[in-house]
């Protein structure tokens, strides 16, 4: 090689490296991506974030972190995301509503603390992933449940080269970390959430069910007053028990009692009846859908208005539709209606004043029973009921 070739050679060889180390200055001075998030944990059928108090520790770490990161020059947040998500248990309905309601309260919780938060979350579009894990029922174990009724926020940004030395701040979940546990399984109802079923539940982390098995906070009784009846005196109870998810039984007693012989006024009458109902919708296995059933009743009773009336006996059997919903965590309001074959017989009397038995109800000549029947409604119902809760055992197969 002449001395030519070599100065050509190393000219070359000089330009190489000088551009290899132009694009590795280049690569140096990149702004690095980080992360800085905080999980928390919920118990079950709850959206409330203060429901653990091991969360408030890991919200306000995730604040000071964040506070530190704003002092910093180069600090600059380009996207911000919030994961939640539920447990299986429950219908997916109110899973969802769950899930939006923690993502919801971890977010209230941040904006409500940290004024750094509060500006960077009005400064960028935030995404929310509102999770369901209805479909994987019996493919995990009841006891990874607590882990998923979670809110997760994660904060994306870039800073320059030396500041990335100065904090390295981790994603806070010191409820993951301390082995937090929460309430057993759920079904709502939260500040104006009808939740998973929301049930008192523990501050501090409760034992774990046993393998397979969750308790299910369900209703185990409803009891509730026909208001039209009662507008009208007539003294009414119900009583509707839960027979499976979506099947019940209703039993009613209407019992009005008056009776005024100065005024020629009875009202009397002895009735009760018996409803097996099945519940529609997606909400049905909370008993709060429209719902249909067989109403079966019998009674006596004495009418009277005027010196006249009419002493007998009636049943019944007739279709009942309606619909019942939630209007608080134990109170629904229902409406139903029924009309069926109607079967009833019954005297006419004559109320006599002054007779040496006093006053007395004769019965018209020629004193022979009158049959009435027919196809007509039986009923209408609007009913306020209050609903008795329980836990109940339930194994995912």
């Amino acid at each position: 090689m002449t001395n030519s070739d070599w100065k050509i050679s190393h000219k070359i060889l000089s330009y190489v490296i000088l551009v290899l180390g132009m694009s590795g200055n280049v690569a140096m001075a990149r702004m690095p991506d980080d992360t800085l998030g905080v999980k928390v944990y919920y118990p079950c059928g709850s959206g409330d974030v203060s429901r653990i108090p091991a969360n408030a520790p890991c919200l306000e770490r995730f604040i000071h972190d964040l506070d530190s990161l704003c002092r910093l020059p180069f600090f600059k947040p380009f996207a911000l995301t919030v994961t939640s998500s539920a447990s299986p248990e429950g219908s997916i309905g109110r899973n969802r509503v769950l899930s939006h309601a923690r993502a919801m309260s971890a977010l209230d919780f941040l904006n409500g603390r940290s004024e750094a938060f509060r500006h960077i979350s009005s400064s960028l579009d935030c995404s929310i992933d509102e999770q369901t894990t209805n479909d994987m029922a019996g493919q995990v174990k009841v006891s990874h449940y607590p882990k998923m009724r979670f809110s997760e926020v994660m904060l994306c940004y870039s800073q320059g080269e030396d500041s990335l030395q100065a904090v390295s701040p981790p994603v806070v979940d010191e409820v993951s970390r301390q082995g937090q546990a929460e309430a057993p399984a759920d079904s709502v109802r939260t500040g104006g959430l009808p939740a998973e079923e929301a049930g008192d539940v523990p501050t501090q982390s409760p034992p774990r069910q046993g393998k397979g098995v969750a308790a299910e906070r369900r209703p185990v009784l409803f009891v509730k007053t026909n208001l039209p009846y009662d507008l009208l005196t007539f003294v009414n109870v119900a009583v509707e028990v839960p027979l499976g998810r979506r099947f019940s039984v209703e039993a009613q007693y209407v019992n009005p009692w008056w009776n005024s012989v100065r005024k020629h006024r009875t009202i009397e009458l002895r009735y009760v009846s018996l409803a097996p109902r099945y519940y529609f919708g997606k909400d049905g296995g909370r008993y709060s859908s429209l719902f249909a059933g067989l109403s079966a009743g019998w009674g006596k009773y004495d009418m009277q208005l005027t010196r006249h009336g009419v002493q007998g006996e009636l049943w019944h059997v007739s279709p009942v539709f309606g619909y019942s919903h939630y209007i608080g965590r134990h109170w629904k309001m229902e409406y139903s209606v029924s009309a069926g074959y109607l079967h009833t017989d019954y005297h006419k009397y004559t109320q006599k004043s002054g007779t040496p038995y006093g006053d007395i109800k004769v019965h018209d000549y020629p004193w022979v029973s009158h049959t009435f029947r027919s196809v007509l409604p039986t009923s209408l119902g609007v009913s306020l009921v209050y609903a008795f809760h329980g836990n109940k055992a339930k194994t995912h197969k």
